[in-house]
C-alpha cells in the first residue's frame, strides 16, 4: 500500500527539493531540534509556543477558537516556504492547517498540534495593463483601496479582513455581485503548491481541472494558492441610499423588499439588515436597507421609490449618497471613521483597530424565489425569541444573482447559479468572557432560524459562510458538483494531506 511518505518519494521528493532542503536534512533532526531546522530554512518567520508572539500568532478572528493550540505557525513568504512546510509536515507526521485571513466561521484555519501554514504575509497587489495579481494574504480592505485608486474593482465581500486566499476559492460574493458576478469568476489563473510540493499554474490551459476546482471548491482542499491573476472591472463612483424603517414595520419591509429585488436591475445591489446590538428584553432592533448602484445615471432614485411603494409604508429616514467606490465600501466595512491601515484586525498589523469577535455563530441558506408572506412572518418571529443581554443579533438578507447567474452551475465549482438572495442568522458577543448560557442561547437562535428558512430555500449554503452544524454540508456547499470535486481531490491530494472537518474527501 502506498502511503503519503512513499508518494512524496515517488514524486521525486519535490516537496523538499523545491525548498532546497533534502529529506536526509530533516532525518538528521532530533525531535527536539526539528523546529530549529525548519526555522533555519524558512525565509519567513516561525512562531513556537515558547515565543512571546505565540498567543497572538495563533489567534483567528473568532476568539472561541483560542483553546486550539497548534505546534507552530509558519509565516510563509514564498511558494518555496509553503513547499518546505508541506515537506516538513509530511516527514515528521505533523498535521497541517492553511490560513490566509483566519476568518473561517468553522475555525478550519487552525488545528490542534498542527503546523499552521500562514500565507498572510504574501499580500502583494500588483496591477498590469489588463489584469491584477493578488497574493493570498491580500485583505479585502487593501484590495478595495488599491484597485479603487486605479478605478477598478472586483465583487468585494462584506468583511474588510477577509483575505483573497479563502474568499476567491469560496466563490466571493459581495454587495455588488449582481453587477459584477462572483469574484471567483474574475480569476484567470492561480499559482498552487500541491501536496507533493510541486508549484503549478491552474488556468484554462494548464491543469484546467484544478482551475475549475479552486473557483468555488473552497480553501484548504486541493493545495495552497500562492497567487491569483484576476481581471478587474472598471468602477469609480456609486449611487447609494440607506433607508431606515421602524421595527414594527419589518414584516411589510421583508415582503416588499423580496418582491422588489426579484425585478431590480442588475446594476443595483442591496442588503436588508435587522440589527440588535444588545439582545436584552425591551431593546428595539434597527431595521435598515442599503441600496447601491454601479450605474450613476439616476436609476437608483426610481428603484428606491419602487421599493417604498411595494413596502406600502414610507421609511423613517433615507440618506442618499454618491461617492467613490472605496468610500462606500469603507462605510460598508464599518471603517468609515478609520484609515485603511486601521481597518485591519488588532494584533495583525501595526495600528490595526478592528476588534476580534469573542464568539459568533452564523447559519444561512440561499434562495431561488421569494418567501411567501407567512414565511417572512416566521422569520421575523425568530428574532424575538429568547432575548439574551449582551448578545448581538442580526438577520441579514443580501441580493445575489444577476451576472453571477449567467454562468452555468457546472462551469466552475461554485454551483449556486440560480440563487437570487441569501438569508443569514448571526448571533455574536464582541466582549468576553461569554457565559455558557449566552452561547447556548446563540446556538438556539441560529438553529431555530435555520429550521424556519430551510423549507423555503433551495437547500444550498454559500461556502464562505461555513456552517459546522450542517450534517449535509457536501450537498449544501457543492450540490451536484461534489462528485467531480472528489475526483480532483483524489488526483491532486490522493492522501488527504489537506483536510479539516468539512474538506472535500
Amino acid at each position: 500500500m502506498v502511503n503519503r511518505r512513499s508518494f512524496l518519494v515517488g514524486a521525486g521528493g519535490a516537496a523538499l527539493a523545491v525548498a532546497g532542503v533534502s529529506g536526509p536534512a530533516f532525518a538528521r533532526s532530533s525531535p527536539g531540534s526539528k523546529w530549529h531546522r525548519l526555522r533555519h530554512h524558512l525565509r519567513g518567520r516561525l512562531v513556537l509556543p515558547s515565543n512571546a508572539a505565540y498567543p497572538t500568532a495563533k489567534q483567528l478572528y473568532l476568539a472561541q477558537f483560542d483553546d486550539i493550540h497548534p505546534q507552530a505557525i509558519a509565516y510563509c513568504t514564498s511558494p518555496a516556504d509553503v513547499a518546505l512546510c508541506l515537506g516538513f509536515a509530511e516527514h515528521h507526521g505533523v498535521p497541517i492547517a492553511v490560513r490566509s485571513g483566519g476568518n473561517c466561521a468553522g475555525g478550519y484555519s487552525t488545528k490542534p498540534d498542527a503546523l499552521v501554514i500562514d500565507v498572510s504575509k504574501m499580500n502583494g497587489i500588483s496591477l498590469g495593463p489588463e489584469s491584477a495579481r493578488l497574493g493570498p494574504g491580500a485583505q479585502l480592505v487593501d484590495i478595495t483601496d488599491r484597485l479603487g485608486r486605479a478605478g477598478l474593482t472586483i465583487a468585494d465581500g462584506y468583511c474588510p479582513t477577509v483575505a483573497a486566499g479563502g474568499f476567491l476559492q469560496g466563490g466571493g460574493a459581495g454587495p455588488f455581485t449582481r453587477a459584477m458576478g462572483m469574484a471567483t469568476d474574475s480569476v484567470t489563473k492561480a499559482q498552487v503548491v500541491l501536496a507533493d510540493g510541486r508549484v503549478v499554474t491552474a488556468s484554462p490551459h494548464e491543469h484546467s481541472d484544478l482551475y475549475w476546482a479552486v473557483r468555488g471548491g473552497g480553501g484548504g482542499n486541493f493545495g495552497v494558492v500562492t497567487s491569483y491573476t484576476i481581471t478587474p472591472e472598471p468602477l469609480t463612483d456609486l449611487d447609494t441610499c440607506t433607508l431606515l424603517w421602524p421595527y414594527d414595520q419589518a414584516l411589510e419591509l421583508f415582503d416588499g423588499w423580496s418582491k422588489w429585488q426579484a425585478d431590480a436591475p442588475w446594476a443595483i445591489g442591496s442588503a436588508l439588515l435587522i440589527t440588535l446590538m444588545d439582545a436584552a428584553p425591551g431593546k428595539v432592533p434597527v431595521v435598515s436597507v442599503f441600496m447601491g448602484s454601479v450605474d450613476t445615471s439616476g436609476i437608483l432614485a426610481g428603484e428606491v421609490e419602487r421599493l417604498i411603494s411595494l413596502v406600502g409604508r414610507p421609511p423613517a429616514s433615507r440618506k442618499p449618497l454618491k461617492a467613490p467606490y472605496q468610500q462606500v465600501m469603507m462605510g460598508f466595512y464599518q471603517c468609515d471613521d478609520k484609515t485603511v491601515d486601521e481597518c485591519h484586525r488588532t494584533g495583525t498589523v501595526p495600528g490595526g483597530l478592528v476588534p476580534r469577535m469573542e464568539y459568533g455563530i452564523w447559519r444561512s441558506r440561499l434562495f431561488s424565489e421569494p418567501l411567501p408572506h407567512e414565511g417572512w412572518s416566521k422569520v421575523l418571529s425568530v428574532f424575538d425569541n429568547e432575548r439574551h443581554p449582551g448578545q448581538m443579533r442580526q438577520l441579514q438578507l443580501v441580493t445575489m444573482g444577476g451576472k453571477a447567474n449567467t454562468v452555468p452551475r457546472d462551469a466552475t465549482a461554485f454551483v449556486h447559479r440560480d440563487t437570487i438572495f441569501s438569508i443569514a442568522f448571526l448571533a455574536a458577543n464582541y466582549t468576553g468572557p461569554v457565559p455558557e448560557e449566552s452561547v447556548a442561547s446563540a446556538e438556539r437562535f441560529a438553529d431555530t432560524g435555520f429550521e424556519v428558512i430551510d423549507p423555503y430555500s433551495n437547500g444550498e449554503t454559500y461556502l464562505n459562510f461555513y456552517d459546522p452544524r450542517d450534517p449535509n454540508w457536501e450537498r449544501s456547499y457543492y450540490a451536484e458538483n461534489y462528485p467531480r470535486l472528489m475526483q480532483i481531490k483524489d488526483k491532486y491530494d490522493p492522501h488527504n494531506l489537506f483536510s479539516h472537518a468539512q474538506s472535500v474527501r
